[in-house]
């Protein structure tokens, strides 16, 4: 009786591989092989994918502190405060002349990136500085376009509404101009995901 006790696992073995063999069919050592050399690729192609991934966000990063530009919901925003133009004018200084051409280079390699060009008034939001900040969002996208960017990729308007911009960390009342250089994934629009005919 012990040696059938010892013998019952080694049936139940040989049954339980006749039934794989059953289901899946005999399995050759060339298969595996294969099988493992799929997986070898699937791996190396991770790996590559991630390095890109980490090659683009360090270049993301330098070409953000060569803007002097901040990381926000919609993209990046790049701010132009009243420093950079002439006292009063639409005219810019040659730190501003500095930011929009680095503005400009970034634009020409990612064409994929549209541009929101908004001009802010001063504190009381006097007539002359509401009209000041439109002339001054003019002379960005006006910059811009005669560097080569597309008139389509830029937007540009005055007088806007500063009681929006609490997301920033940037003075509302202060007069400037505020480049956003919109992610096309965040401010694409959404899907619409009704089935048809509903």
């Amino acid at each position: 009786m012990a040696s059938l006790d010892r013998r019952l696992p080694v049936t139940a073995l040989a049954l339980s591989g006749a039934v794989l063999l059953a289901v899946w069919g005999p399995v050759s050592v060339a298969d595996s092989q294969t099988e493992a050399n799929e997986q070898r690729q699937k791996l190396e192609h991770l790996r590559d994918v991630n390095a890109q991934a980490r090659d683009n966000a360090t270049e993301l990063r330098r070409e953000m502190n060569e803007l002097q530009a901040e990381a926000i919901d919609r993209g990046l925003l790049l701010t132009l405060d009243d420093l950079l133009f002439t006292t009063n004018g639409v005219g810019l200084s040659i730190p501003g002349h500095r930011r929009l051409e680095a503005l400009a280079e970034f634009l020409e390699q990612h064409p994929e990136r549209n541009v929101a060009i908004d001009g802010y008034a001063g504190a009381d939001r006097y007539r002359y500085d509401q009209a000041l900040s439109t002339r001054r969002a003019d002379a960005v996208r006006t910059y811009l376009t005669r560097r080569g960017i597309a008139p389509n990729r830029l937007t540009a308007r005055g007088n806007a509404d500063s009681t929006q911009d609490d997301d920033y960390d940037f003075a509302p009342r202060q007069r400037r101009i505020e480049v956003i250089i919109e992610d096309p994934v965040t401010s694409a629009p959404p899907l619409d995901v009704t089935a048809p005919g509903t």
